[in-house]
C-alpha cells in the first residue's frame, strides 16, 4: 500500500474524529444492530437548520446527527418514553415538550438541551441495575429543562469571557455544579417522590456514574481463557496482581463542572431519606423487559468498540457477557473480529491506539490489556486464528469468518513466512525423545515414483525441536485436520496466484459508473482575525462548493453520484437515515483501521447500502486550510521585480496584499464489500484561489478512476 494511501485516511480519521469488518453477507447471528424506527424525528431538521454557537449544544448535535449516532424509535426509545410518561404524568405541558434520543455511544452519559431535547448513551442504559435508577438520570435531565439551567450556564459563560481565564473557569464551573445539585434535588423532590418509582437507588445509580468507564462486570481472566492443555503462554505474559480499583468518589472538584460524586450522593440520600418507600418499585415495567433492552444496550457497545478499534474493551466484555451467554453465536462472531482485528493491528506494529495502556487501568480487564501488549506477532495472529477457525466450524456460512480465516493464513504461512512444520503436532512439554516414529505406509510399488510423491505430499506429524516455543504448539488439535490443511494450501495458492496476477494485470477503466458521494469534510485552521460565527460560516461554504464541484465533476466524467450527504439528511426517510448511519459506521472503522488491509467488522450490514444505492464504490474527500506566511519566495520575488520595474506595480500589489492560504487535499475511492483501495490522492497548494485548485484536484481524481487509474 502506498504512501498516498496511509496519508489521506489517517487524514480522514482526523477528519471524522471518532473512531468495518469487509465482508458482503451479513453474519448468522441471533442479534441483529439495532436501527432508528419511525417517521424522521422534526427536531432533526432543526438541528441540522440551525447555525452553529457556543452557547448551546448545538455543535454537538449536528455531529451526532451528521454522524449517524441517534437512534430514534426503537424499544430502547419506547422504554424511556414510558418511564418519562410516568414521571411527567402531572405535568403534560412540560411533557409534551421533552423529547428522548439514544446516542450510539458506550460512554455512561446523559445530557439534555434548552429546548427539551434529552440525550441518553447506550452505555448509561448498559450499565444501570434497573428502571428506577434510569428514571433518575431522566428525571435529572427533566429539571434541568424545566429550570432552564442550561440556557443559564451558557449566559454566564458568554459574561466571563473577559476577565482572568482561571478564574472565570472556576466561577463558571461553581454555577454549574450548582445547577447539578439543583437537578438532583428537583428530580427527587419534583418527579420521583410522586411517581412510583424507589428512591432508594440512589446509592446505585451514583455507583454508575463513578465506575461506569468500567467493564459490564468484573470477572477474572482466566489464563484458559487463551490457552489450552497442549500449550502455554510464558508467565510475563500475565500480571501476577491486578491494581485494586480505588474509590473515586471524594476527589476534588473545582475545575470540574459537576460536584464529585460524594457530594452529590450524599444531599440525594438526605432527601431520600425522607421519602417512604412502602408501595415503590424498582420496576414498573417488566423486569425480563428491561433485563433484555439492557442486554441489547450492551450488545450495540460491543459494536461499537469493533467499530472503533477499541479491541481491549471489545474482548474483555465479550468474555463477561459469554458468562451469562455461552455459546451466543453474535458474541462468538463478534470476539472472532476482535482477536483478527487485534492480531491485523499486532501484524502492522504499533497497537498503542487499539488497547488501553495496562497501568491506565484497574480491576480484571488490566490483566486482558497486559496479556494483550505482551503478545508478539506471530502469537496474536495464531491465537486469532484459533478464535476465528472455531466461529467457522460453528458458521460455516458465515463468508466474513471465511474471509478472515484465509487472510489469517496468508498471514502466517505467506507474510510472516511460517511453515507447516513449524506447528507441532504433539503438545507442548513432551520429551521429543519418547515420540515413538510412525509406522510407514505401504507404498503401491508399481506406480514406482509417483506413488512415493503422493505419500509424501500427505503431511507426517511434526515432532517439536528445541527451538520450539509456546506458538509452535498452539495448532496440535486442528494441524492434522483435513479442512485444515486444505485451507492453508488454498491460502497460500491463493497469494502466490494473487501475486502474479498483479504483476500482470493492466488498468481498466471503472466498469461500475455509479459512485456514493459522501459529505466532503472541510477544515479550516482558525484566523486570529475571524470570528467563530465567520469560521462556521466558511466552513460550510466550503463544504457545498466541493460537494458541488464534485457532482459536477462526476457528471461530466459521465459517473453517476449517488448522495449521502449532510445537506440531504432532512430529506430522508428512516430508511435512508439508517443506511446513511450504517456507511458512517463504515467510515469511522475505515479510517480506524490506518490503512490497514483487513476484512472490516461493519460490511457484514453494508449490504443494505448496496440495495439502496445500486453500488460499492464510496468516494471520501477532505480537505484542510491554513494561513500561510505573508511573505513566501514568490511574493518575495515579485517584490523585487516591482522595485526593478515600476510598470509592473499594479498587477503584483494585489497578489502580495492578498492573504495565501495552505490548502490540503484527499481524495479517495473505496470499494464497501472489501476495502479496496482504487484511487487515494492528495495534493497541497499555497494560493489565494483554493477553490479552482480544490475542483480541479477532484476532476483529476475522478478522472484517474474512470480511466482506472490504481494508487
Amino acid at each position: 500500500m502506498t504512501k498516498n494511501i496511509i496519508h489521506a485516511i489517517l487524514f480522514f480519521l482526523f477528519l471524522f474524529g471518532f473512531g468495518l469488518e469487509l465482508s458482503a453477507q451479513p453474519s448468522p447471528t441471533l442479534y441483529t444492530s439495532l436501527e432508528s424506527e419511525g417517521s424522521m424525528p422534526a427536531d432533526f431538521k432543526k438541528i441540522l437548520q440551525e447555525d452553529k454557537n457556543n452557547t448551546d449544544y448545538t455543535v454537538l448535535l449536528r455531529e451526532l446527527v451528521t454522524d449517524g449516532r441517534i437512534l430514534y424509535g426503537t424499544p430502547l426509545n419506547h422504554y424511556l418514553d414510558n418511564i418519562a410518561d410516568n414521571l411527567l404524568k402531572e405535568d403534560l405541558v412540560l411533557r409534551s415538550k421533552i423529547h428522548i434520543y439514544i446516542v450510539k455511544s458506550p460512554t455512561v452519559n446523559a445530557f439534555s438541551t434548552a429546548n427539551g431535547l434529552i440525550f441518553v448513551n447506550l452505555g448509561l442504559i448498559a450499565q444501570v441495575s434497573n428502571e428506577s435508577e434510569l428514571a433518575f438520570v431522566l428525571a435529572h435531565e427533566i429539571a434541568h429543562v424545566a429550570e432552564k439551567h442550561v440556557t443559564k450556564i451558557n449566559d454566564y459563560g458568554e459574561g466571563l469571557r473577559n476577565r482572568d481565564i482561571l478564574d472565570a473557569y472556576i466561577q463558571y464551573q461553581n454555577r454549574s455544579r450548582e445547577q447539578e445539585l439543583a437537578a438532583d434535588r428537583i428530580a427527587m423532590e419534583r418527579y420521583m417522590q410522586p411517581s412510583e418509582y424507589s428512591c432508594a437507588i440512589v446509592d446505585g445509580i451514583f455507583d454508575v456514574m463513578l465506575y461506569g468507564d468500567l467493564p459490564f462486570d468484573e470477572v477474572p481472566f482466566r489464563r484458559d481463557v487463551v490457552e489450552r492443555p497442549f500449550y502455554h503462554f510464558p508467565d510475563n505474559h500475565f500480571l501476577p496482581n491486578i491494581t485494586p480499583i480505588s474509590n473515586r468518589a471524594d476527589q476534588i472538584d473545582t475545575l470540574h463542572s459537576h460536584p464529585n460524586i460524594e457530594k452529590r450522593r450524599s444531599a440525594a440520600l438526605s432527601i431520600s431519606a425522607d421519602i417512604p418507600e412502602s408501595n415503590r418499585k424498582r420496576f414498573r415495567q417488566p423486569e425480563a423487559l428491561f433485563n433484555e433492552l439492557r442486554e441489547k444496550a450492551r450488545f450495540e457497545c460491543i459494536n461499537i468498540f469493533l467499530t472503533e478499534h477499541q479491541y481491549d474493551q471489545a474482548i474483555y466484555n465479550i468474555y463477561v457477557l459469554q458468562q451469562t451467554h455461552p455459546g451466543d453465536p453474535f458474541l462468538e462472531n463478534a470476539l472472532a473480529y476482535a482477536w483478527y482485528g487485534f492480531s491485523k493491528h499486532r501484524q502492522n506494529g504499533y497497537v498503542g491506539d487499539v488497547i488501553t495502556p495496562y497501568k491506565d487501568l484497574e480491576g480484571e480487564m488490566q490483566q486482558t490489556s497486559y496479556f494483550l501488549s505482551k503478545l508478539n506477532k506471530q502469537e496474536a495472529l495464531v491465537l486469532a486464528l484459533r478464535y476465528v477457525w472455531s466461529v467457522r466450524e460453528h458458521q460455516p456460512d458465515n463468508n466474513g469468518i471465511q474471509e478472515m480465516a484465509t487472510d489469517l493464513l496468508r498471514d502466517i504461512f505467506v507474510r510472516n513466512k511460517m511453515k507447516y512444520n513449524d506447528f507441532s503436532d504433539y503438545p507442548m512439554g513432551i520429551d521429543p525423545d519418547s515420540i515413538q516414529p510412525e509406522s510407514p505406509v505401504t507404498v503401491d510399488t508399481a506406480h514406482g515414483k509417483y506413488a512415493r510423491i503422493r505419500q509424501q505430499s500427505r503431511p507426517e506429524k511434526v515432532i517439536p525441536t528445541s527451538k520450539f516455543k509456546c506458538v509452535n504448539y498452539m495448532l496440535v488439535d486442528i494441524h492434522q485436520d483435513s479442512t485444515f490443511v486444505r485451507a492453508m494450501n488454498s491460502a497460500i495458492r491463493q497469494a502466490e496466484d494473487d501475486a502474479v496476477l498483479g504483476l500482470v494485470s493492466k488498468r481498466q477503466p471503472a466498469q461500475e459508473k455509479s459512485i456514493i458521494i459522501t459529505s466532503p469534510q472541510y477544515i479550516q485552521v482558525p484566523n486570529s482575525k475571524r470570528s467563530e460565527a465567520r469560521l462556521h460560516k466558511r466552513v460550510q461554504q466550503k463544504e457545498r462548493q466541493m460537494l458541488a464541484g464534485t457532482l459536477t465533476s462526476a457528471k461530466r466524467l459521465k459517473l453517476q453520484p449517488v448522495i449521502f450527504s449532510t445537506q440531504t439528511i432532512c430529506s430522508f426517510t428512516t430508511e435512508q437515515y439508517n443506511q446513511y448511519a450504517h456507511l458512517q459506521q463504515w467510515i469511522r472503522e475505515y479510517t480506524s483501521g490506518e490503512a490497514i488491509e483487513m476484512v472490516y467488522y461493519n460490511a457484514q450490514s453494508i449490504n443494505q447500502v448496496f440495495e439502496l444505492t445500486g453500488t460499492s464504490k464510496i468516494c471520501l474527500i477532505g480537505a484542510k486550510s491554513s494561513p500561510a506566511n505573508f511573505y513566501g519566495s514568490n511574493k518575495t520575488v515579485l517584490t523585487i521585480l516591482s522595485v526593478l520595474c515600476p510598470y509592473i506595480i499594479p498587477m503584483t500589489v494585489p497578489v502580495i496584499a492578498i492573504p495565501r492560504e495552505n490548502t490540503e487535499m484527499y481524495l479517495i475511492i473505496a470499494d464497501l464489500s472489501t476495502g479496496k483501495v482504487f484511487i487515494s490522492g492528495r495534493d497541497s497548494q499555497i494560493s489565494v484561489i483554493n477553490n479552482a485548485y480544490l475542483n480541479a484536484f477532484i476532476y483529476e481524481q475522478l478522472y484517474r478512476y474512470v480511466k482506472g487509474g490504481r494508487s
